[in-house]
């Protein structure tokens, strides 16, 4: 066994995340209790998609915490600082240890104005989907989060928002019979 300098414990910030994760996860978990369960025999009821986002949430709150640990356990193997510093950032697989400067502050700034913009492409979206329909929408949406999220390939731009928005009508409107949006 090591010392306490020897193991390091997980960023408290990813643990808070996979926190507030998990507990959206079971607040949906709980809501959806007095939805019924199914309205037809055989079929999904409305507590079916409630519950199955509120699994999602909990399992991806649980693997975030799974990484946050592993994270520190390898980090603290190798001899670095353990996490909670203020200059250490993480984002998905990348993490920087080093001290923030005028380019990391412009990182950050530049960083927050993107998700600024992803949240207004969002609320445009929801104000044009009734008007547009889902099927011109939806790839409109797609496109625009993965050009703000850095893909340039023409082809990636193209297909895949196209074949979500073909999913979405698969799945939603000719499988489950859900009414989407059909537009003008």
């Amino acid at each position: 066994m090591g010392s306490r300098s020897e193991r390091a414990s997980p960023p408290l910030r990813l643990l808070a995340e996979a926190g507030l994760l998990a507990a959206a996860g079971a607040a949906v978990l709980l809501d959806s209790r007095g939805y019924p369960p199914s309205l037809a025999e055989g079929a999904p009821g409305p507590a079916f998609f409630p519950r199955l986002l509120a699994a999602l949430l909990i399992a991806c709150a649980a693997w975030l915490a799974i990484r946050a640990w592993r994270g520190a356990r390898e980090k603290g193997s190798r001899g670095e600082s353990a996490g909670g510093s203020d200059t250490e950032r993480s984002r998905g697989n990348v993490s920087s240890d080093s001290a923030p400067d005028a380019r990391a502050t412009a990182g950050t700034r530049t960083r927050r104005l993107g998700v600024w913009i992803a949240v207004t492409w969002i609320a445009a979206f929801l104000l044009a989907w009734p008007l547009l329909g889902t099927v011109l929408s939806v790839p409109l949406l797609v496109v625009g989060l993965m050009w703000l999220t850095g893909e340039r390939s023409w082809r990636t731009l193209v297909s895949v928002p196209i074949a979500f928005a073909g999913f979405i009508y698969l799945v939603f409107m000719v499988l489950l019979g859900v009414p989407l949006p059909a537009g003008f």
